[in-house]
């Protein structure tokens, strides 16, 4: 699993040129930029700036968030048994010393550069442009600030500014491009040999403790919290609205087109810029025809006049009230005198007369639907407002309920996955539904938070309370003892297989050979082994067993871990490979490494800017917050 998170965490282009940010939000500006040394429990101080622990935890609380997309049973705890609060601040602490080093040389990033980057962030656009709305949305779901977010773009471009001129020039020589391209053709031979973890009898009790207390991790219940909810009946709430004949009356005289009252009219027109042109076109268009005058006189075509059907209120809006007025005054076939607008001179034909809308009566029920609903949301705006009052008023949940007719419902704790006891064999099934929802919403709020309103989507509206928080901890030993036992009899059958595997390379070490030290150990003849790692270059999972093979060196032999033992690998001989003799292979070797270079020089850079501006790391802050979220520290 740690190989999962360093493939997708220890880009350092991606750190150094970009930064987290415009990758996917992550915030790696730190707090307090006018801060001297770091105070207690800061991961570290670095220059005059200071990294602290919610800067770390605010990042590893997104990139966790990003990892389960990509696998959704990757839970906090589990990122942090792997090493990613570790991986997670040692980025941090690279990026600031950058930042850092780039502000001594004066380097500088403006809030217009800052501007320019996040209008061109795809995914702040609509239709290849900026969208203010969409960039609030978005920052918003990712609980970041405008601040925050310019903060680290400013900071990638201090560090781009620093990287850059070093990175742009580096180019790969022939003979390293030859090297490169050689060791993926060159062919390792030898052979491949399994030692089954055979049981060796079951573990004691004591044997049973000892490794569970090796072991204790595995067994964490990721932290739980309990809560308590009620559902705001919605339908209930605007099922109980009266609407009243007035307020129909009302919402119709307000928009009579949205209910189809307003008359229309089929409209033509014609618009040029002086009177006396205008004034021609309408005496020309009462002899020869409205169209006719139109193409002689200002040059218009029969779709240039056309309007289509219009309301006089829509027709306002495009062109004014007095051409409006005027037009809808025609009978029709008739023709306006020209009008002024600020558009120009207006002349209107009427083509034919549309609808003359409907009444009151006939819109009723449509309008009383409209009305209804919006009655209905600010009931329930209302009983939302009544809730919030209420707890800023020091009222308990109880009380708030009692008020609101609403039925509570207590849960006992559960992981914000829904399970109550982290998967170990006694827990309950897994929440589901709404339920799900309302137990992942209790990872928001504190208990000191008192009730909040939780919108949960389709119309679904709870107030809910979180009671109670259990940190991440492995249970007591008593309630995990048959896996406990299992697990250390197992591991005393893998010691056991270890050991005659470390017998065969001993005998190997002393000149004994692959084939006959197994043969002494009483283990089965070798399995032939034949690859080159361009062969291994596209496989999707290449097993550990593969990897130790493609790079032990001629004559070596390995022991490598495998599902249900160890595997023995043999390294015979590697006969040389010819780059030459398949075309393309040196230019591709090329790009390879010089995709890498930035790489190397990047982390090279980020390491000497750490020394270069006296960075002071907290590594205990740092193992205490790991042990924290691992519940390691709480056994």
């Amino acid at each position: 699993m740690i190989s999962f998170f360093r493939r997708y965490l220890t880009s350092w282009p991606v750190l150094v040129l970009f930064g987290l940010i415009l990758v996917a939000f992550a915030v790696t500006g730190v707090g307090d930029p006018l801060g001297g040394s770091a105070p207690a429990g800061s991961i570290a101080s670095v220059g005059k700036r200071t990294v602290t622990e919610p800067d770390l935890l605010e990042v590893l609380d997104r990139q966790v968030r990003q990892l389960r997309e990509r696998d959704p049973a990757v839970t906090q705890a589990m990122a942090a048994r792997e090493g990613l609060v570790e991986l997670l601040a040692t980025q941090l602490i690279g990026q600031v010393a950058m930042e850092e080093l780039a502000s001594k040389a004066r380097l500088s990033a403006s809030e217009e550069s800052a501007d320019l980057v996040i209008a061109g962030i795809p995914a702040f656009q609509t239709a290849g442009k900026f969208d203010q709305a969409k960039y609030d949305r978005l920052l918003a779901e990712q609980r970041l600030t405008d601040r925050k977010l310019r903060q680290s773009v400013r900071g990638d471009l201090l560090r781009e500014q620093l990287i850059k001129p070093i990175t742009g020039a580096l180019a790969v020589p022939d003979g390293v491009a030859e090297l490169y391209a050689r060791l993926l053709i060159d062919r390792h031979e030898g052979g491949v040999s399994l030692v089954p973890a055979v049981p060796v009898g079951q573990a004691s009790k004591a044997e049973a403790e000892a490794w569970y207390k090796a072991n204790a991790a595995r067994f964490t219940i990721p932290e739980r919290r309990g809560f308590r909810f009620a559902f705001v009946d919605r339908a209930a709430i605007t099922a109980a609205v009266v609407v009243s004949d007035k307020q129909i009356a009302d919402a119709f005289a307000k928009d009579p087109a949205k209910y189809g009252a307003a008359p229309t009219r089929v409209l033509e027109q014609v618009v040029v810029p002086d009177e006396a042109k205008a004034k021609a076109l309408a005496a020309a268009a009462a002899k020869q025809g409205f169209a006719a005058a139109a193409q002689a006189i200002a040059g218009f075509g029969a779709a240039d006049i056309a309007v289509g059907t219009q309301t006089e209120a829509a027709f306002a809006k495009a062109t004014g009230a007095d051409v409006a007025k005027a037009a809808f005054a025609l009978p029709a076939g008739g023709i306006s005198a020209p009008v002024k607008s600020a558009l120009g001179w207006h002349v209107v034909r009427v083509a034919s007369l549309g609808s003359a809308g409907k009444t009151l009566a006939q819109a009723r029920a449509a309008v009383e639907a409209d009305v209804k609903d919006q009655l209905g949301q600010d009931a329930v705006a209302d009983v939302v407002n009544s809730i919030e009052d209420g707890v800023e008023a020091g009222k308990s949940f109880a009380d708030i309920a009692k008020e609101l007719k609403l039925a509570i419902t207590t849960q006992t704790p559960v992981s914000d996955k829904g399970l109550s006891a982290g998967g170990l064999g006694v827990a309950q099934p897994p929440l589901t539904g709404d339920m799900a929802l309302i137990a992942a919403r209790a990872f928001r709020h504190e208990s000191a938070d008192g009730p909040v309103v939780e919108d949960l989507g389709g119309g679904k509206l709870v107030v809910m309370e979180t009671t109670n928080v259990l940190p991440a901890a492995p249970p007591p030993l008593a309630e995990v003892l048959p896996l406990a036992t299992a697990g250390a009899t197992q591991d005393k059958a893998m010691k056991a297989a270890k050991a005659k595997a470390d017998a065969v390379v001993a005998a190997i070490r002393k000149g004994s050979v692959f084939p006959k030290a197994l043969a002494d150990a009483g283990l089965p003849s070798p399995r032939p082994l034949v690859a080159r790692r361009i062969e291994l270059a596209n496989a999707r999972d290449v097993p550990e067993a593969a990897r130790a093979f493609m790079n032990g060196a001629a004559g070596s032999t390995q022991v490598v871990a495998v599902p249900g033992g160890w595997a023995i690998v043999h390294v015979d001989r590697i006969v040389p490979g010819d780059p030459r003799s398949q075309p393309g292979l040196v230019e591709q070797a090329r790009r390879e490494v010089g995709s890498a270079l930035p790489a190397e020089m990047a982390e090279g850079l980020a390491r000497a800017s750490m020394a270069a501006v006296k960075t002071d790391r907290n590594d205990v802050a740092i193992r205490a917050l790991r042990q924290r979220l691992t519940g390691e520290g709480a056994q």
